[in-house]
C-alpha cells in the first residue's frame, strides 16, 4: 500500500507540473498585451479575450503572480512582466495615487469605472508586498505605505473597518477586509514592521466581533453599514471563505502568538460538513448558515482554499492523517475537476456537482488562488 506521504508527493508533483509548466506558460505566452497589460481572461476556445474590460484588481493579482513565480524560481522572466504591468497602469492611471486606482478600464484602455474599491486596494497591497520581497523593490513598499495611509483616512468607517469604496453602498462585505488581513500580514512577515501588524489586529477584531458567527460556526458575508447582518443577503455562506479564514487565522497565530485553535477547528469542520454535501468531490459555492439550500455549483477558487486549509490543519494536528488525506483529495479534485479536459494548459472557472463544465472561461483572477495553493503544497513537500 502506498503511504500517504508518497500519495501526497505524487499529487503535489502533478499539481506543480500542471501549474508551473503549463498554466503559467499559457499566461506568459498569450496573456499579456504588447503594452504590458494583463488580459482579463481566455475564452472558451482558449483565445485571449481582447474585447473584455480590464478590472484593475486583475492587474494587481497578476503583479502578485509574476512576483510569485519569480520568487519560487520557475519564472525567470517575472520581473519583465511586473515592469510591463506597472508601466501600463502608469500610462492609463498616472494621475491616481498608486493602488488607489479606478475599478475598470475598457478594451481601448480608457477608464470605464472611475470609483476606487476596497477589494482592489487589498490586492495592490499584496502585490506591493511581493514586489518588495521578490524583486527587492523598496519603492513598492513606499507605495504600500502611502496607499494605506490614504485609504485609512478616506475610507475609514465610524463603525469599524473601511467602506466598500468611493461609491455609495448600503451593503458591506467581509471579503475585502479578509484580503486586507492577508495583505497586512504578508507585509508584516516580509518587513517585521509593527505598522502593518496594527492593521491586521484591527481586522482580527472585526472577525471576532462581526464576521464569525459563533452560533453556527460560520463566516457571515454581507452586512449593513453598521455591521449588522444584512437582511437581504445575510444568509449566504461561502464554504470557500470558511477554508480561507482557517489559513489566515493560522497565519495570524504565527504573528500574534494568540491561539486560533478553536476558530480553525470549528471553521474547517463546518466548511467540510456544509461544503461537501453527500460526499461531494468539489467544495460547493454557497449554503445557508444551517447547512440548508446547498448550491449545485462549484468554482475553481474554493478548491484552492481547501488545499491551503487542509495543509495548515495537518500542521496543527500532526497526529492525525485526516487532513493530509483531505489535501490529497483537494489537490487531485482541483486538477481533475477544473483542469480543461482538452487543453492541458488551461483551467475552467465553474462546474456542477457532477463535474460538468458550466463556465469554460479561464479568468486571470484565478491564477492568484492557484499560486497561493501551490505555495502551501510546495512548502508541505519541502517539510516532508
Amino acid at each position: 500500500m502506498v503511504s500517504m506521504e508518497n500519495r501526497f508527493n505524487l499529487a503535489a508533483t502533478r499539481f506543480d507540473q500542471w501549474l508551473t509548466q503549463s498554466v503559467y506558460d499559457k499566461w506568459c505566452s498569450e496573456g499579456f498585451a504588447s503594452n504590458g497589460a494583463a488580459i482579463e481572461r481566455f475564452t472558451a476556445d482558449g483565445v485571449a479575450d481582447w474585447q473584455a474590460d480590464k478590472r484593475i484588481r486583475v492587474q494587481a493579482r497578476q503583479l502578485f503572480s509574476m512576483c510569485y513565480g519569480y520568487k519560487q524560481g520557475f519564472l525567470p522572466q517575472g520581473p519583465t512582466f511586473v515592469k510591463g504591468i506597472n508601466k501600463y497602469i502608469d500610462s492609463v492611471c498616472g494621475d491616481y495615487l498608486p493602488g488607489y486606482y479606478p475599478m475598470s478600464i475598457d478594451a481601448n484602455n480608457q477608464i470605464k469605472n472611475n470609483d476606487s474599491d476596497l477589494y482592489d486596494i487589498a490586492f495592490f497591497l499584496l502585490a506591493y508586498a511581493w514586489q518588495f520581497d521578490a524583486l527587492g523593490d523598496n519603492s513598492a513598499l513606499d507605495k504600500a505605505r502611502r496607499l494605506t495611509d490614504h485609504f485609512d483616512k478616506t475610507l475609514a468607517s465610524e463603525h469599524g473597518g473601511w467602506l466598500e469604496g468611493t461609491y455609495a453602498h448600503d451593503v458591506r462585505r467581509q471579503n475585502p477586509h479578509m484580503h486586507l488581513f492577508e495583505a497586512f500580514m504578508q507585509l508584516y512577515l516580509f518587513t517585521q514592521d509593527p505598522y502593518w501588524k496594527q492593521f491586521a489586529d484591527k481586522i482580527f477584531a472585526l472577525f471576532e466581533n462581526h464576521f464569525f458567527d459563533s452560533e453556527y460556526g460560520v463566516i457571515r458575508e454581507y452586512f449593513t453599514p453598521s455591521w449588522k447582518i444584512s437582511p437581504e443577503k445575510g444568509d449566504i455562506i461561502e464554504p470557500g471563505h470558511l477554508m480561507e479564514w482557517v489559513w489566515l487565522l493560522n497565519r495570524y497565530e504565527q504573528i500574534s502568538g494568540q491561539d486560533m485553535s478553536t476558530y480553525c477547528d470549528a471553521l474547517y469542520a463546518k466548511a467540510k460538513e456544509f461544503g461537501l454535501p453527500e460526499g461531494g468531490k468539489w467544495l460547493i459555492d454557497t449554503v445557508k448558515p444551517d447547512g440548508s439550500s446547498p448550491a449545485n455549483t462549484s468554482r475553481c477558487w474554493p478548491m484552492t482554499e481547501w488545499i491551503k486549509a487542509a495543509l495548515v490543519m495537518a500542521e496543527r494536528h500532526p497526529n492525525s492523517e485526516d487532513y493530509g488525506e483531505d489535501a490529497i483529495l483537494a489537490i487531485n479534485g482541483l486538477v481533475d475537476g477544473f483542469g480543461h479536459p482538452a487543453r492541458t494548459n488551461q483551467y475552467v472557472d465553474s462546474i456542477d456537482t457532477n463535474g460538468t463544465i458550466l463556465d469554460p472561461l479561464m479568468p486571470a483572477s484565478s491564477l492568484y488562488h492557484l499560486s497561493m495553493a501551490h505555495y502551501e503544497v510546495m512548502r508541505a513537500v519541502t517539510k516532508a
